[in-house]
């Protein structure tokens, strides 16, 4: 909100101030969100399909020996920027053969990666 003086006319200093005092703080977590969203690795950038996976007690997908009595299975198939809910992972899957599916997504219901995977237990 600018200052009005007298006769109308407004001076916008203490807009002025408030941009000189947290303009410096607003770009600084810009530039941490963008730095984030950039490096950001849900744990399944290197997983490829015909590789094993396993996921530990955190839900975090890792590859193994396929002989690894840990395996879950072996990927067929890995979409990454895809709808995570269920239907969508169902259906995605479906096409490529496999039941089982492991997702990373930031929130229920967003975007992430579908691993796709057959066999095992």
């Amino acid at each position: 909100m600018s200052t009005h003086d007298a006769d109308g006319t407004g001076t916008g200093a203490s807009r002025t101030a408030a941009v000189r005092r947290f303009g410096p703080l607003l770009l600084a977590v810009l530039a941490f969100l963008v730095f984030r969203a950039v490096t950001f690795d849900d744990g399944t950038r290197d997983l490829a399909a015909g590789q094993c996976v396993t996921a530990n007690d955190a839900d975090d997908v890792r590859t193994v020996d396929c002989e690894d009595p840990s395996s879950l299975g072996k990927v067929v198939f890995v979409q990454r920027n895809a709808f995570t809910d269920d239907a969508s992972v169902r259906r995605l899957c479906a096409e490529h053969g496999s039941t089982r599916a492991f997702t990373s997504a930031l929130s229920q219901g967003g975007t992430g990666t579908v691993v796709c995977v057959v066999g095992g237990p």
